[in-house]
């Protein structure tokens, strides 16, 4: 949190730049004192703009079981695997000061917590339509919800009702830094998700979508239900979570046609072509979305996909969307990413934050969690989805399931195999304590269930420079 008062700085210089391309009108005056000061709505929306959330927790994958470790020594970038390797070995000992690690997923989710304090607090004074400023502040207060969401779910234990009122949280930024070197303490985990339940409510209620011009690159109903739907289920309040989810369903039900894009580009060998059309604002599906530096297109890393994509079932096109990069050192990596390289080297891909199938997973598991379990429903949620994922297509029967548990384990399994390397097989890891094994060139190790590890630890930058920030146990 010590960093976010320089990169505000950066990101409202970025907005300045947009000012000289034309990409915004009269967007920031300057004082007397030359000091920035946004006066309108339309200034606001710019910062916002600016600091709209990405995929900040892809570094999760990292911790699954998607992935295993190939010591190719004539293969491997070096430098990928120095960065990566720690985080796969689940240690807190990682390169700092790295964009892709999870120092910079904290830093990165309260940079844009920053920003949206700042357009909260301005936009009561700021000029414009109403009407803006009041479905402005939802998006802000929505975004300030769910990167305290993404941070206390990564950073701290699951929610559970039981102990929620005393597990250590993290700090629920209400306000922007009033003061230099102001110390933190870490909320309680049902403080943090009481918090951020009231925002997104309140966000929900105030976004306007007939004023959002791309509403895929920002919250809109639809997707701000998408977020109540997954923030219920993580909480265990299965019906609000299934209520929320319907909500999104009511308003898009597009499932995703896998048929249609691999006969065009997987299947003749346009790779990058599919991977270009994967995430973006032509898929219906997509609810919310933004573009993000990523390290999973990396085709040299020592991580790779080989073991989980043998699990595929041969009719499950979703195991095909995994290829091989060098038939003498064999390595899948799967085709979802864009990797995109700018003039700064790194790779950035469009990455979903929610996605029409993930609401259907979640109506699903709610759907046989909640008191009174309807099994028919869920199977019918996963039917939609495998009919467009599996030739031949065989439809999943209540009989199949003898339990709600043998159900609920073919949930979590489809929800992998629909969003793997996204980054949310973590969460589903970490909610139902599933014991994780990895292979390094040493042997196997491996992540039981209840180790300390599956908490990440608080980043040691913020710890060394915030005395109250208590670490994770060890």
């Amino acid at each position: 949190m010590k960093t976010i008062k320089q990169n505000i700085l950066k990101l409202i210089l970025a907005c300045l730049l947009l000012v000289a391309l034309g990409g915004c009108k009269k967007f920031l005056e300057i004082n007397p004192d030359n000091r920035i000061r946004p006066t309108s709505v339309e200034d606001y929306q710019a910062i916002m703009n600016g600091g709209l959330p990405q995929a900040f927790h892809l570094f999760t994958e990292l911790y699954t079981d998607n992935y295993r470790f190939y010591d190719y020594p004539d293969y491997n970038n070096a430098n990928i695997q120095s960065w990566l390797k720690p985080i796969y070995l689940w240690s807190d000992e990682y390169i700092s000061n790295n964009a892709i690690t999870p120092e910079a997923g904290w830093r990165k989710y309260y940079n844009s917590i920053y920003v949206a304090n700042v357009v909260l607090e301005g936009l009561p004074e700021a000029t414009g339509d109403e009407a803006h400023k009041a479905s402005l502040r939802g998006e802000a207060l929505l975004v300030r919800a769910y990167c305290h969401f993404m941070l206390v779910n990564i950073f701290a234990k699951h929610y559970n009702e039981a102990t929620a009122a005393t597990d250590l949280g993290i700090p629920y930024a209400l306000e922007t830094e009033k003061e230099n070197n102001k110390q933190y303490k870490r909320d309680a985990v049902k403080t943090v998700y009481d918090l951020a339940e009231k925002d997104a409510l309140e966000g929900l209620n105030l976004i306007n979508d007939a004023l959002i011009a791309v509403p895929k690159f920002h919250f809109s109903k639809a997707s701000a239900h998408a977020f109540l739907s997954r923030f219920y289920l993580f909480k265990g309040d299965f019906e609000k979570s299934l209520m929320h989810s319907e909500q999104v369903l009511a308003q898009n039900a597009a499932i995703r046609d896998l048929f249609k894009d691999y006969d065009a580009y997987m299947a003749t060998g346009l790779y990058n072509e599919f991977a270009d059309r994967y995430v973006s604002v032509d898929q219906s599906n997509i609810l919310l979305m933004n573009r993000t530096l990523e390290w999973n297109s990396f085709f040299r890393s020592g991580l790779y996909a080989n073991e989980y994509r043998s699990t595929f079932a041969s009719a499950d096109l979703r195991g095909r969307l995994f290829t091989f990069n060098s038939n003498q050192t064999p390595n899948y990596n799967v085709r979802k990413f864009r990797s995109l390289r700018p003039s700064d080297g790194q790779q950035y891909s469009d990455i979903a934050l929610f996605v029409v199938e993930e609401v259907m997973y979640n109506a699903a598991e709610a759907a046989i969690r909640k008191t009174s379990p309807n099994m028919q429903y869920a199977i019918d949620k996963l039917n939609a989805i495998l009919v467009k994922r599996l030739r031949p297509y065989t439809a999943l029967q209540l009989s199949d399931f003898p339990t709600t548990q043998a159900l609920l384990d073919k949930i979590i399994d489809e929800r992998n195999r629909e969003l793997c390397y996204e980054g949310y097989r973590w969460f589903d890891i970490k909610r139902f304590n599933i014991p994780v094994s990895h292979w390094t060139e040493n042997g196997t190790i491996h992540l039981p269930a209840n180790d300390l590890r599956r908490v990440f630890q608080i980043p040691v930058p913020e710890l060394t420079a915030n005395p109250l920030m208590e670490p994770n146990p060890r």
